[in-house]
């Protein structure tokens, strides 16, 4: 019975903590690069390309694809400056 109680316990601590950890995930910036025809990079005034999350990136740049065929939008994320010390670190 004794045993059962403390794996309860762990099982509810670690289940806590992973689900807060979760919670408090830091946003990755997600820009869109923009190439012309000739592959060099552009850029187009009046277009938004600095976004928080992916799926709204992804949207803006299928639709930019399709207003402007003769570019090229790529999409670009970046780490948080604290994963990328710690990826760094890692190697």
């Amino acid at each position: 019975m004794f045993d059962k109680i403390i794996t309860g316990f762990f099982v509810g601590i670690l289940g806590t903590l992973w689900f807060f950890t979760r919670r408090c995930e830091l946003p990755h910036k997600h820009t869109i690069i923009i190439y012309d025809m000739l592959g060099k990079q552009a850029k187009l005034d009046g277009l938004r390309t600095s976004f928080n999350t992916k799926i709204v990136a992804v949207s803006f740049a299928k639709h930019y694809t399709t207003v402007f065929p003769q570019y090229e939008f790529v999409l670009e994320s970046s780490l948080p400056n604290i994963r990328r010390r710690f990826l760094v670190s890692q190697k």
